[in-house]
């Protein structure tokens, strides 16, 4: 597979390799691994994201005087 990158990002990679005395096809793999894995964390439907949270807010004690604008 070939991968073509912006110039900066390639001359950071190559950078990077150089300062830390590594070849760049292990640094340029583990920046995608790290990537993909971050992605794979982040990329979460928004709905999901929702019901957990209004979940979380019937959990939470509520301060005296408090109310819910719903309610």
């Amino acid at each position: 597979m070939s991968i073509e990158l912006p110039d900066g990002t390639e001359a950071k990679l190559r950078e990077l390799a150089a300062k830390q005395g590594r070849e760049l096809r292990a640094v340029v793999e583990e920046a995608i691994r790290q990537y993909l894995e971050v992605v794979a964390i982040t990329d979460v439907d928004a709905t999901d994201i929702a019901e957990t949270q209004a979940a979380m807010l019937g959990e939470l004690p509520r301060p005296v005087g408090w109310k819910a604008a719903d309610s």
